[in-house]
């Protein structure tokens, strides 16, 4: 089954510094609180939420949840930005939390009200995204994705240690990668032996000269996912976010590609419950957080679209199917964990990785 989960941005927070200037008291008014509404407006990502939880919530609290999906960040910072929809509930890329936060646009969530909050693993938990590391506006949803070099055992004609590898002859016409800024700038920064939210000039170049010489043996430039690229054969090689992806797509998949540990670490994600501070209906909001947070509501999307999830193996065992657990992305992603790294939008790194990326695909 394919799973959209995590689809990330392609163009990055065009809008820039205006943004944050924007920003500045949107959210610092106190929203007047609406006691039992009887409706709740959410925002998620396409392809990872099952309709049914949602159903359930309605059928026990008699609230229905009005759901539209987006497509990117972007999409939703200009609509909250803007005031052109009133959301209560939104799903956020971690990327994205401490200009929220930064920005006022969320509200604080209150946990003690989340009874199934300890049913999240410890590890997520403990530490929040960047801008909200003591949790307190945010609340994990699934377990961290990462975006990594992918390959075919059967028809890859390199062994694939470092993303410089990738710019091996070898590999003419047989690379597929994504096109989203902070994953490709990222990534060859961290290969370069730099950070990867670095805003040196001079690394942000030598960042994009690699780039320029693994782009001679890109065969495709993808946005949303690899996954069709790798499957029928067109490329053998892929850096993308769809390791997990491939594997609940196909079982036969599981011997078939694998996912590179990267030597020096490779980026991870991880999507948030967020509630925003416009919403008069925090309080049903949270309670729809806590729902979503119960391991029989939650495997429901785990059964429709695959995933990793935030919740414990042990909380959620009963709920999945029995070999859900035994797909090597799981112990793959384990083994990443610790050497992954991750960054915050900000405007100077996006503004200088845009020109180099301008440069890059012009050529």
């Amino acid at each position: 089954m394919k799973v959209k989960w995590m689809k990330k941005m392609v163009a990055l927070m065009a809008v820039g510094t205006m943004v944050l200037t924007l920003f500045a008291g949107c959210g610092s008014k106190e929203a007047k609180q609406e006691e039992n509404p009887d409706s709740l407006n959410i925002m998620v990502w396409e392809g990872t939420w099952s309709e049914e939880i949602f159903k359930d919530f309605t059928k026990e609290t008699g609230i229905e949840v009005n759901i539209s999906y987006i497509d990117n960040t972007d999409t939703l910072l200009s609509k909250l930005v803007e005031g052109s929809a009133e959301y209560d509930l939104i799903d956020l890329e971690g990327a994205y939390v401490q200009s929220f936060v930064d920005g006022e646009l969320l509200a604080k969530i209150d946990k003690s009200s989340l009874k199934n909050l300890s049913n999240i693993k410890d590890e997520y938990l403990e530490k929040g995204p960047i801008g909200d590391e003591e949790g307190a506006y945010t609340v994990t949803n699934m377990g961290p994705g990462y975006t990594s070099v992918v390959y075919n055992k059967e028809t890859c004609p390199v062994e694939i240690h470092s993303l410089k590898d990738l710019a091996d002859p070898a590999l003419k016409g047989q690379i597929a990668m994504v096109n989203s800024t902070i994953s490709l700038y990222g990534a060859a920064l961290v290969a370069c032996g730099y950070e990867a939210n670095s805003t040196d000039e001079a690394e942000m170049k030598e960042a994009n000269d690699l780039l320029k010489e693994i782009k001679k043996n890109v065969k495709a430039f993808v946005g949303e996912t690899a996954v069709s690229v790798l499957e029928n054969g067109e490329c053998s090689v892929a850096l993308c976010w769809d390791y997990m992806t491939l594997c609940n797509d196909n079982k036969e998949n599981w011997d078939k590609f694998e996912m590179v540990e990267l030597e020096d670490g490779c980026e991870q994600f991880i999507q948030y419950w967020a509630i925003p501070s416009s919403s008069t209906k925090q309080a049903a909001a949270t309670q729809l957080i806590d729902f979503l947070l119960r391991p029989e509501e939650a495997s429901k999307s785990y059964v429709e679209y695959g995933g990793n999830p935030n919740l414990k193996e042990d909380v959620l065992a009963d709920y999945v199917p029995q070999d859900y657990y035994e797909n090597p992305s799981f112990a793959k992603y384990d083994a990443v964990y610790d050497k992954s790294w991750n960054v915050a939008v900000d405007d100077e790194q996006i503004s200088l990785m845009d020109t180099y990326y301008t440069e890059l695909m012009g050529n």
